[in-house]
């Protein structure tokens, strides 16, 4: 590790500590969250344009980054889960287009999905949100109007 790499690090630890102490009562309603981890920080990194069999260096570089974080938690695919959970890592899912085409159901996906994206960010009361990728807004108008490139 470089030295300019060692000093970004200990200016991150310093200015999250700062930060925890500012906002430690803000995450009371952070129900995935115990106790001891509602005082810490949380990342919500929103990688849900995962492809292919292995996390992407992007997703990869971005979960480096957040090292300092006590808590980090991605939004992708389900077949990244196993790699997030040997990184110590949690995770959470939107319905794939797949499902929501073959479902068959004929129900109001718009709101679900936007009331589930709601439900994430609540349940894990994130200090920061990131993106790798889509949006989910943007993520959520690309499943309802078919448009996956």
């Amino acid at each position: 590790m470089s030295f300019k790499q060692s000093l970004r690090k200990i200016g991150l630890r310093v200015a999250l500590g700062s930060f925890r102490k500012l906002e430690a009562n803000t995450k009371q309603n952070a129900a995935l969250l115990s106790d001891h981890r509602r005082q810490g920080t949380v990342a919500l990194v929103w990688a849900l344009d995962e492809a292919g069999d292995h996390l992407s260096s992007a997703l990869k570089d971005q979960l480096e980054k957040l090292a300092e974080f006590e808590t980090v938690v991605v939004v992708c695919p389900p077949r990244f889960f196993s790699a997030l959970r040997s990184r110590g890592l949690f995770f959470e899912t939107l319905p794939p287009p797949s499902d929501l085409s073959r479902s068959g159901v004929s129900a109001n996906w718009d709101l679900y999905l936007k009331r589930r994206i709601a439900r994430i960010r609540e349940s894990w009361a994130p200090d920061f949100e990131f993106t790798v990728g889509s949006a989910p807004e943007s993520y959520l108008l690309s499943l309802l109007t078919g448009d996956q490139t």
